[in-house]
């Protein structure tokens, strides 16, 4: 009996032990497929997740590309404008250059002008006072071409140095000419010339000359009391003839 009932506790054993190695792969099927499951449900929560931060990056972007696109419009217009206000101040300043030339060269032509007349009524009074009165007594007129010459070209400083210097020197030497005691000069061209011996009256201009130690064409028809052509045939008579010869205005005897 004792033997039996070993034998029956240990098939009982054994039987169990196969129950439990029975059931242990089943419960292992039963942990890998919740494991599975575990690992599905992850998966779908962190590809939600993901999705959730691909829009919101997505949102993001597209926000910063159309606030650099704004930024870039409202810059391109900045510059625009910038661009047209520069280019509306290089408008002005040329305009303002502009008539600032022709402010300078209408000073420039006014001034020209001004000397040329001077210069004109300077010969005037220069001829005047060497040669005698002009026919018609007026000064010759400047021609088109020299006025436009002058309106283009304003004399520089030390030019109006120099003609200044000129006109003070001219006006000392009509001064001493007239502090030499001659007449005022006439209009030896119009006056009527008396009728002279011509031999005698080259004497008179060789006697004079040689005493003067050289004498100008005024000087000679105003002593000698002879008219402008008398004077000037009288003398070209006698640098033919070799008597006289002429320096710087000025005749002398040989």
């Amino acid at each position: 009996m004792a033997l039996k009932n070993l034998w029956e506790q240990e098939r009982c054993l054994r039987q169990a032990s196969l129950r439990d190695a029975v059931r242990m792969p089943t419960q292992r099927l039963q942990i890998t497929a919740e494991r599975r499951q575990q690992v599905n449900q992850w998966k779908q929560l962190t590809q939600q997740e993901l999705r959730l931060q691909a829009d919101l990056l997505h949102q993001d972007l597209s926000s910063f590309v159309a606030s650099l696109h704004n930024n870039r419009k409202l810059q391109q217009q900045q510059f625009q404008q910038e661009i047209a206000e520069r280019q509306l101040e290089i408008l002005q300043l040329k305009t303002d250059v502009w008539q600032r030339q022709q402010e300078y060269r209408q000073e420039r032509a006014a001034k020209a002008q001004a000397l040329f007349q001077d210069l004109q009524n300077f010969r005037a009074i220069l001829h005047n006072s060497v040669w005698g009165d002009y026919s018609n007594g007026q000064a010759v007129s400047p021609t088109p071409a020299e006025k436009e010459k002058l309106a283009t070209v304003s004399p520089t400083p030390i030019e109006k140095e120099k003609l200044v210097a000129t006109v003070s020197k001219l006006t000392i030497s009509r001064s001493s000419i007239k502090a030499t005691g001659f007449p005022p000069a006439v209009n030896s061209m119009t006056k009527k010339a008396p009728a002279l011996n011509g031999d005698a009256v080259k004497s008179r201009v060789l006697q004079y000359i040689q005493q003067a130690q050289g004498a100008t064409l005024i000087e000679i028809e105003q002593v000698i009391g002879l008219s402008r052509l008398q004077t000037i045939d009288i003398l070209r008579s006698l640098i033919k003839q070799g008597v006289l010869e002429q320096r710087d205005r000025q005749y002398f005897v040989r």
